[in-house]
């Protein structure tokens, strides 16, 4: 009896929640957010003042003083000059599936940049493990091809909105770097050169699944704070009285087209 009774009362907690997200501003369906997104690509060449983004697609970066002091692994110091950035609007989703009852369905977003790549000036002295000295100075560029981002996640039952058993998995098709003159030495330049672009896919997986533990607690936390602004991002409002300003006013949707012509 005590069984059927919890049964009963999670039968009765995840229709409430279905019929509370018939409304616009609560739920968010597959259409709506396909719907978005795909407004979104058309305007990634420009800033979106609304959301506080600057151009993404190319997403460019005059100059950027950098730093890192990792104890006994790298030590160095150094510079980006002119760094641009092409691809990621050329992202595609599918799929795309979003289950609204808690903790019964899981939901999934599958996102994929068939190819980006960067170019850029930079410096770079310092040292690995205070053996190997870095010189870079010059060129910078590499290209991803296949850049998988797998997302799941279960809505929590609660007395708000909010998301739980976040999952990211994150898959490389193929990595090529190139670096001028990063190493001192030129033979361990083409040898470190040569063992990340063919080594580089695992490398990049077994650092991912280090540290993915730590990322997705924090992403899953951030998410749960933010729930209710990122729907109202996604909806976008419509500009009528009492409602917010349409997410995408006053950025031309012509990104796609610019690049055909380009």
């Amino acid at each position: 009896m005590q069984q059927s009774s919890r049964r009963l009362l999670q039968l009765m907690l995840a229709t409430a929640t279905i019929y509370s997200c018939l409304s616009p501003v609560v739920c968010v369906y597959e259409d709506t957010i396909l719907n978005f997104l795909e407004e979104f690509q058309k305007r990634m060449c420009h800033p979106i003042p609304s959301l506080g983004l600057p151009a993404l697609d190319p997403l460019q970066l005059e100059h950027v003083d950098t730093a890192v002091n990792n104890q006994y692994l790298i030590d160095f110091t150094g510079s980006v000059d002119n760094f641009k950035l092409e691809g990621l609007s050329d992202f595609v989703v599918d799929p795309l599936r979003i289950s609204i009852v808690p903790g019964f369905q899981t939901s999934t977003v599958n996102i994929t940049f068939p190819y980006t790549f960067f170019k850029s000036l930079y410096t770079a002295k310092g040292s690995l493990a205070y053996i190997l000295n870095l010189a870079g100075d010059g060129n910078a560029e590499a290209f991803i091809k296949d850049f998988n981002i797998l997302i799941t996640w279960r809505i929590r039952v609660s007395t708000s909105l909010a998301i739980t058993a976040l999952n990211i998995q994150l898959h490389l098709g193929d990595l090529k770097i190139n670096f001028d003159n990063l190493m001192e030495e030129e033979r361990i330049n083409d040898f470190l050169h040569a063992l990340i672009n063919e080594l580089g896919l695992e490398l990049l997986g077994d650092a991912w699944d280090y540290g993915q533990g730590t990322v997705i607690e924090k992403a899953e936390a951030l998410i749960n704070s933010k729930i209710a602004d990122i729907i109202k991002i996604v909806i976008g409002g419509g500009g009528g009285e009492g409602e917010s300003t349409p997410i995408f006013e006053g950025v031309e949707p012509d990104c796609k087209l610019l690049k055909t012509v380009e």
